[in-house]
């Protein structure tokens, strides 16, 4: 008779003490779960825009990439430039080529792990950073929309720097303890630049406006006047 009511107390405070236990985990979860998401959102963004600078590199390197495969000047008989004309095939397979091994980069990990301190979680900058590591892992997938897009930029006297940029939309989803949600991160990176140089012009014109003066909107570059 001892031995059964002698079980069933141990039972049932075997019961409150992992209830108790499940309850204090529960809570405790609960107050370290914002600070996990924003290590992950962190990781995960810091992951994908290093990808996408690797990719980039990686593609230019290994196809050797230059100027000239994507950029063509045509330029009349004097010499001057008369446009510019982008290679279309080659600007379409660098834009898939870019995705695809971004995409290949975040997911060639099954997980990426998260480092935080204990004294991270007490909500108190003295405590930040500080005590023994909790460690998470994170799944992380990621998709990215490529383009190509130019910038000219003032050299010198008609001199222009033309830069060809490759900007990159790139949005995944993070999986980690408790907690699923989306990110997106924007980036760019110069695919390869040139000076285009013209000839030095005969003249130019300098206005030096007063207050309330609009005279240097009014004036119309005709080139120089022969003979001046």
């Amino acid at each position: 008779m001892r031995n059964r009511r002698y079980r069933k107390n141990f039972l049932l405070r075997l019961t409150a003490a992992l209830l108790i236990i499940s309850i204090l985990l529960t809570v405790s979860f609960f107050k370290m779960r914002p600070v996990i998401i924003r290590y992950a959102e962190s990781v995960a963004e810091t992951t994908l825009l290093n990808s996408a600078n690797d990719a980039v590199l990686e593609i230019l390197n290994e196809q050797g990439v230059s100027y000239d495969d994507m950029v063509s000047l045509s330029k009349n008989e004097a010499g001057f430039v008369t446009s510019i004309e982008t290679n279309i095939v080659k600007i379409n397979s660098l834009k898939s080529s870019v995705a695809n091994r971004l995409s290949n980069l975040v997911d060639s990990r099954e997980y990426y792990e998260l480092h935080i301190p204990i004294g991270t979680f007490l909500s108190n900058i003295y405590f930040n950073a500080l005590g023994p590591e909790i460690h998470f892992k994170m799944q992380l997938t990621a998709t990215a929309v490529v383009n190509f897009s130019h910038e000219f930029k003032s050299a010198g006297i008609n001199q222009v720097l033309h830069i060809v940029m490759i900007d990159m939309d790139i949005s995944g989803t993070f999986v980690t303890t408790g907690y699923r949600d989306t990110i997106s991160v924007s980036t760019s990176a110069i695919a390869a630049q040139t000076v285009i140089v013209g000839a030095v012009p005969d003249a130019f014109t300098e206005v030096i406006e007063s207050e309330n003066d609009n005279t240097a909107g009014l004036i119309n570059d005709y080139g120089a006047i022969p003979g001046y």
